[in-house]
């Protein structure tokens, strides 16, 4: 009888502490889920306002002239890759010569 009731009061004991446990799995699992979904919106979203810019920046372009829409890519590209951090292409480095940098004129004050 004695025995009984401890396998009893064993089995209660191991489905209650088996539930706790696996209910805290469960919330990090949904906590995962939810922070997973919600990285997928910014990035949708992130690639939606993208889009958008770049269609933009080709309407404003079809309204522009031929030299001038050679103009902006040309300024486009070295914008990008100043702004990424990359030099320039090796073969103008080696032959472009040297560029003269401007000087503000002297102040005479």
């Amino acid at each position: 009888m004695r025995a009984k009731h401890l396998v009893l009061l064993f089995l209660i004991l191991a489905t209650a502490l088996g539930t706790t446990s696996c209910h805290k799995w469960n919330v990090k699992r949904k906590q995962k889920r939810d922070l997973r979904q919600m990285e997928n919106k910014q990035a949708q979203k992130q690639k939606e306002a993208d889009a958008k810019y770049q269609e933009a920046v080709k309407r404003n372009a079809s309204h522009q002239s031929k030299s001038a829409k050679k103009s902006m890519k040309r300024n486009y590209k070295k914008a990008d890759r100043y702004n990424n951090h990359k030099k320039e292409f090796f073969l103008k480095r080696w032959f472009g010569g040297k560029k003269k940098r401007r000087r503000s004129a002297p102040d005479n004050s």
